[in-house]
């Protein structure tokens, strides 16, 4: 099977795209676990502002281990945390 031409992607090899494709893959997946770590601790918070004494869901739980998670992809990306 042969691929289609881009002529866009020249001088670019497979690989080359791969590679770039699997760092945008790390960087959205590290944008992620901020965003929902970030909604994590909105929810603890009205949680508390509401006086919830049980709440349905660990946020702050959740938040951290989105955190966690957040911090491991940056430093897999080579970013120091």
């Amino acid at each position: 099977m042969m691929l289609a031409e881009d002529p866009v992607s020249d001088s670019v090899t497979i690989d080359e795209m791969a590679q770039d494709l699997d760092r945008d893959v790390g960087i959205w997946g590290a944008a992620s676990h901020a965003g929902w770590a970030i909604w994590g601790m909105v929810q603890a918070r009205e949680d508390i502002e509401a006086g919830v004494t049980e709440p349905e869901f660990d946020y702050i739980g959740y938040a951290l281990g989105r955190m966690a998670s957040f911090r491991r992809d940056l430093e897999s990306l080579g970013i120091q945390v």
